[in-house]
């Protein structure tokens, strides 16, 4: 479903199968880009973005396939936050604009327990994170993916398809939202 909305009083609550395993989430992620394909209106355009000190900038073309809010240990600690929140695009549909020589990248080695493989890109200058690439994951057609931070784009209010439409980890939250 696009329209979850996350109860607010106590802990994050999610869908019951999305407690039981990545293979199940990730099921429930094809199924919600497959609803966000058929019923949101494409933009159609392109919207860029940069980072905080504005050497790096980027485009992306089109809605993302989804958008997601993740809570897993993994992506707290690259992220020094409680969540992480991309949109993730195939990679035809995010270019840079300028500054892709001052890009620096890590590549975080596959994870033994769900079989993903990122690499994450920032900012040399500022240190602010521009994308993540999905180099391997559990379900294959979300292989090379770039999830790009919503934040980071050039608008005054998201578009709705960039608002999060899952909440990915949720077991693993460490904050009440």
């Amino acid at each position: 479903r696009t329209d979850m909305q996350i109860p607010a009083p106590s802990r994050i609550r999610t869908p019951a199968p999305c407690r039981i395993g990545w293979a199940i989430c990730a099921s429930l992620l094809i199924a919600s880009i497959a609803l966000n394909m058929l019923t949101t209106t494409k933009l159609r355009t392109s919207l860029s973005g940069s980072c905080f000190c504005g050497d790096v900038a980027f485009s992306v073309e089109d809605d993302p396939a989804v958008a997601v809010n993740c809570h897993c240990s993994d992506c707290r600690k690259a992220h020094a936050a409680p969540m992480y929140q991309a949109a993730y695009f195939p990679p035809d549909k995010f270019k840079f604009l300028k500054g892709s020589e001052l890009v620096t990248r890590f590549k975080k080695k596959t994870d033994e327990k769900s079989g993903v493989e990122t690499e994450r890109a920032f900012c040399s200058v500022c240190g602010s994170r521009i994308c993540t690439t999905l180099i391997k994951c559990a379900q294959e057609e979300f292989n090379g993916m770039i999830g790009i931070y919503p934040s980071l784009l050039d608008v005054k209010e998201l578009p709705e398809s960039f608002k999060p439409q899952l909440h990915l980890s949720a077991h693993e939250a460490v904050m009440v939202i």
